[in-house]
């Protein structure tokens, strides 16, 4: 069992219920989108923990009916074959995966005052530098994208006031 994608669905379930709860309060014509992304985004935690818990089960079974079987001298047992084809990530990916959740947290507090363009790209372009999986053209492609798209869905779209700069503009 993967305790780290029992974590992540657990924190997709609060997530979900946290901009559920918080689009509750807005207009029923605003709400829409992001009730039906709550519900979707629980529903892919709770399956996700749900097929963590599951496939462990299974595996405890499996483990239990097969048994301990002789293996021939030189070739890997069951659990060294699985642990080389799927190695465990090394400490410099955890602390990126935290520090990208850290980021975020600040990302969510920081909109009220940066605005959202603003906080939206030094979000994604610190994120983006940390992980470094995209080269710098694509990811400048993907922050424009996303800016233009969140616009166009939230102001032209839904009609809501979003703080694009900071209130000093």
């Amino acid at each position: 069992m993967n305790l780290s994608r029992l974590v992540f669905g657990l924190f997709a379930i609060g997530v979900a219920a946290t901009f559920g709860i918080t689009a509750l309060g807005y207009p029923s014509a605003a709400a829409k989108m992001p009730l039906i992304y709550s519900v979707v985004v629980g529903l892919l935690g709770a399956g996700m923990i749900a097929q963590e818990l599951v496939g462990g089960s299974r595996q405890r079974q499996q483990d239990a009916v097969v048994g301990k079987r002789e293996v021939p001298p030189g070739v890997p047992e069951e659990g060294e074959r699985v642990a080389a084809s799927h190695p465990e990530p090394d400490a410099s990916k955890r602390w990126k995966a935290l520090v990208v959740f850290v980021l975020a947290a600040v990302y969510v507090a920081s909109i009220s005052w940066l605005g959202y363009v603003l906080a939206t790209v030094a979000f994604m372009a610190l994120s983006l530098t940390l992980v470094r999986h995209v080269t710098v053209r694509f990811s400048l492609i993907g922050i424009a994208g996303l800016v233009t798209v969140v616009c166009l869905v939230f102001i032209g779209f839904l009609g809501l006031p979003v703080p694009l700069l900071p209130p000093v503009f």
